[in-house]
């Protein structure tokens, strides 16, 4: 678990630095140079090692979750605070709890327990006393955030393809679906300045590349529909 736990790091150090620059680089022109800048960076890992035939469907819905789990997620903390979006974000693993439970599995009671116990400590930590802030369309944003990253940590259990190359795959069906919003403000791109790009480069290794990689490493060895916890 500790990939996991060092990806969780990553991405609160991330959501902090987006919610800093959020203003100065909109989520459209941010989500889009993201998904293209990580397939890029990860295109040697593909060419090298390709994924395995038998999983190019699943890979695609690992890449339409992961696609969805990064636009809401930043959408959330655009139109309400990087707190409120992280928490949102990190109902995940309650909802992959509650799929197991729907689907008639018998979970431990301590496993329970520290779900429970986890989303208390979550919000304590993150949103804190002020509670959580924004209106409902942001809260729409973390909770569709939050379905769309449950089942990207489903589908991508068990995956026999190595972690780097799944993600290279993920991460070039959203870049696919991006392209379009990035050609209409190419303005905005090119407007960016030596700070932003500085911005968007630590958001693409280090909070992208690096902690999702760590991520599917933690749920390829995971037995558990709770990755997260």
């Amino acid at each position: 678990m500790i990939p996991v736990a060092l990806a969780a790091l990553l991405w609160g150090l991330g959501g902090a630095l987006a919610g800093r620059f959020m203003r100065e680089i909109p989520p459209e022109v941010l989500i889009p140079l993201r998904f293209l800048l990580s397939f890029l960076l990860l295109l040697p890992l593909v060419l090298a090692r390709p994924p395995h035939p038998a999983e190019r469907r699943r890979l695609l819905g690992v890449g339409l979750a992961l696609s969805g789990a990064q636009a809401f997620y930043y959408l959330a903390i655009h139109a309400t605070t990087v707190a409120t979006g992280i928490f949102l974000q990190y109902l995940a693993p309650s909802l992959l709890t509650l799929y197991a439970l729907l689907k008639g599995e018998r979970l431990p009671g301590r496993a329970l327990f520290g779900v429970g116990l986890a989303l208390l400590g979550a919000y304590l930590l993150v949103v804190g006393p002020e509670g959580l802030r924004g209106g409902a369309l942001g809260v729409a944003y973390g909770l569709l955030s939050a379905v769309s990253f449950a089942a990207y940590a489903a589908l991508a259990h068990g995956l026999r393809t190595p972690a780097f190359v799944a993600l290279r795959v993920a991460t070039g069906v959203g870049a696919l679906f991006s392209l379009p919003v990035l050609g209409l403000h190419g303005e905005k791109v090119l407007a960016l300045g030596p700070a932003q790009w500085g911005a968007v480069a630590y958001l693409v290794t280090l909070g992208t590349v690096v902690p999702f990689g760590l991520f599917l490493l933690g749920v390829l060895k995971t037995c558990t529909y709770s990755p997260r916890a």
